[in-house]
């Protein structure tokens, strides 16, 4: 589809590409991530144990275990989308591509994606587990407030995903770097290992940390997970702070925001550099 320089306006290049993320939806079926979603949260549903959101451990390790489930299906989204048009995205810049209206495009349609996923997430866990969530409402309502939390580390993830897809030039490339990536996620959480000095200050930069952050002040709401909570933290066992306060919870839904901004402002800068295409 190539375009005369100036001939499409910014929004109309904008509608052009959207329109076509959502025709390769249907042609390529890109729905069954939906599938993929349902059956990666099932699997993770199963391991969670009965005492998710009645003993505050096993709340934290669940939680944990559906935001690595989250990150996992936001990067999976889209790590290849943008690389595998290299080279149309290299002849249509030439012509008058906007770049930063085609991350645009794709970042609407990811959103879209995103949202059903998160949807599938909330509505799963409420299904094993919505007797359990006793808590009050923190910002909105405990559902919404999970699925707007899990929808961020969702698109938050895609965004990195974007991101590595618009640095390298193959497919087989970013499929390569994605585990590496889902591992600095999951290690830099804080959830497993204890973090100090350099990697707590890494650990900001992850959607996981937040992600976890977030989930678990909803989740705290319960007057008995907020007192198991308080032991965990005056005994030095909990290092993060992670009282039910809404205050900080539009906190951490603001800087996963801003992280993936700066994910998505960084892809459309990247792809400038698509004339010269000798990065990896």
């Amino acid at each position: 589809m190539d375009m005369k320089k100036n001939r499409i306006s910014w929004f109309g290049q904008v509608g052009v590409y959207l329109g076509k993320c959502f025709r390769l939806f249907i042609n390529e079926k890109q729905w069954k991530n939906f599938i993929t979603s349902a059956v990666l949260m099932f699997i993770i549903l199963i391991v969670t144990g009965n005492d998710m959101f009645k003993v505050y451990k096993d709340t934290k390790n669940g939680v944990f275990t559906i935001i690595c489930g989250c990150v996992w299906i936001g990067l999976f989204n889209s790590i290849q989308s943008i690389c595998r048009e290299r080279a149309i995205i290299k002849r249509e810049y030439r012509t008058g591509l906007r770049l930063s209206a085609y991350i645009t495009a794709h970042a609407v349609y990811e959103a879209f994606l995103c949202a059903v996923e998160s949807l599938i997430v909330t509505v799963m866990m409420y299904v094993a587990y919505g007797s359990e969530i006793t808590g009050e409402n923190l910002i909105i309502a405990p559902p919404i407030d999970f699925y707007l939390t899990f929808f961020l580390v969702v698109f938050g993830s895609d965004a990195i995903a974007i991101f590595v897809s618009s640095l390298v030039r193959k497919e087989n490339t970013a499929m390569t770097i994605m585990p590496f990536v889902l591992i600095v996620q999951l290690v830099m959480s804080g959830a497993i290992f204890p973090l100090e000095d350099a990697t707590d200050v890494i650990s900001y930069g992850t959607f996981s940390r937040w992600g976890i952050n977030g989930a678990m002040r909803i989740a705290n709401t319960d007057d008995a997970l907020k007192a198991d909570y308080q032991r965990a933290f005056q005994a030095g066992i909990e290092k993060m702070n992670m009282d039910p306060e809404a205050g900080e919870l539009w906190k951490v839904w603001g800087v996963m925001l801003l992280i993936t901004l700066i994910f998505l402002v960084g892809s459309a800068l990247i792809l400038r550099l698509v004339d010269k295409d000798k990065r990896i």
